[in-house]
Parts: structure tokens; C-alpha cells; sequence
């Protein structure tokens, strides 16, 4: 069955010598991976160039239930990330988002409220002042939990320096070690807390 929907991407892998699996958070169907055959040949109908880490796309999808890996017969950009792709900060911000939402999401079950969550999270990322992208990573990880259940309620989002910011960062990567990725560490924490 074809369906229209937004998707963002979590995750590509290349695949065999000119294929791709895309992991995409969409909005019709929660997380699903997707097989972009020959995707990385030059005349590809889906090109596996426009899976960037959270790149929001418009997708028209095969979907059937009893595959694991689904197929795309169409992709296009939905919203431009260029101050994402263009900016060392935001760039390691969003691999950083993508690593937690990876480890974090599992089902594939359709969450309107968390893809809208998630989509403005990558407009703002995109969009916000420079100045205000140093507590950006705490403000998601604080968000997102409430998404899935939690709440990390004795943690203070305030800080003044980088030790500080550092501080609540291992404090809401340990809250989510325990509550949500089953103790498995979220490696981007390290060069998130060098840039930052």
C-alpha cells in the first residue's frame, strides 16, 4: 500500500556497494527502516544523499507490515537545514539528537505529538541564535524525556559555566541510561561536552 508521509531521519547505513538502510522517525507510522536500493549510484530515482541526520522529508512509501525493511518510491526536502549542516555546532547538536532519538525510540507505532515534538526541536536547531545553542542539548534531553514517560524532575537546567553545563549533561545522560536506553552509553556526550 503507497502512503504520503513527513519523516526525519535517525540513522543511514551504507548497504552492500551502492545501497542504503535509512532509519526514519515518521509521521504516519513512528520509526521504520527503509532500503533505498542503488541509492548511492549517480542516476538513482532515490538518492540516498538526501537522508542527512535529521533531514525532514516528504516521503511516499510502500507499506507493508509483515517486512521489516520497507521501500521509498518518492523523497523530497521538506524544510532546508543549512544553518544545521553549515555550523560545526549544530551539526555535532544533531548527531548528538540522533544518537538519543535511536536509542531512545523503538516502537513503530504512530506518535503525533512526538514527531511534531521532534520537528520543531530540528526547526529551532536550525533557526535559533548562536548565542543560544550552549543549554540546547539539556533543554531536548529534559523535553524529550516527558515524551516518553519521564520526567527528570531534581535536575536544574541553570547553569553558568561550561562545568555546570557539563554537570547537568551527565546527570541527564545518566537519568536516561537508567530509564530509557537500558544502560547503553550515548557515545556523541564526549565531543558534545569539548564543543560546547
Amino acid at each position: 500500500m503507497l502512503v504520503q508521509t513527513q519523516g526525519i531521519v535517525t540513522k543511514i547505513i551504507p548497504y552492500q556497494e551502492s545501497s542504503s538502510i535509512v532509519n526514519v522517525y515518521t509521521e504516519a507510522f513512528g520509526m521504520k527502516s527503509y532500503l533505498i536500493r542503488g541509492g548511492r549510484k549517480k542516476n538513482a530515482t532515490v538518492r540516498s544523499s538526501l537522508f542527512q541526520p535529521l533531514q525532514t522529508l516528504n516521503l511516499v512509501v510502500y507499506n507493508n507490515e509483515k517486512n521489516t525493511l520497507q521501500q521509498i518510491k518518492e523523497v523530497s526536502v521538506a524544510f532546508d537545514n543549512n544553518n544545521i549542516a553549515m555550523d560545526i555546532v549544530r551539526t555535532t547538536l544533531a548527531f548528538f539528537i540522533t544518537e538519543v532519538l535511536n536509542l531512545s525510540i523503538k516502537e513503530e507505532n504512530q506518535d503525533l505529538a512526538l514527531y511534531e515534538f521532534i520537528k520543531q526541536t530540528i526547526i529551532s536547531l536550525n533557526t535559533i541564535e548562536s548565542t543560544r545553542l550552549k543549554d540546547f542539548h539539556l533543554h531536548f534531553l529534559f523535553d524529550f524525556a516527558k515524551y516518553l514517560g519521564f520526567e527528570p524532575m531534581e535536575i536544574s537546567l541553570e547553569t553558568s559555566s561550561k562545568q555546570e553545563r557539563n554537570d547537568v549533561l551527565s546527570k541527564l545522560i545518566y537519568f536516561y541510561q537508567e530509564h530509557i536506553t537500558n544502560q547503553r552509553p550515548i557515545q556523541s556526550q564526549q565531543i558534545l561536552s569539548t564543543i560546547l
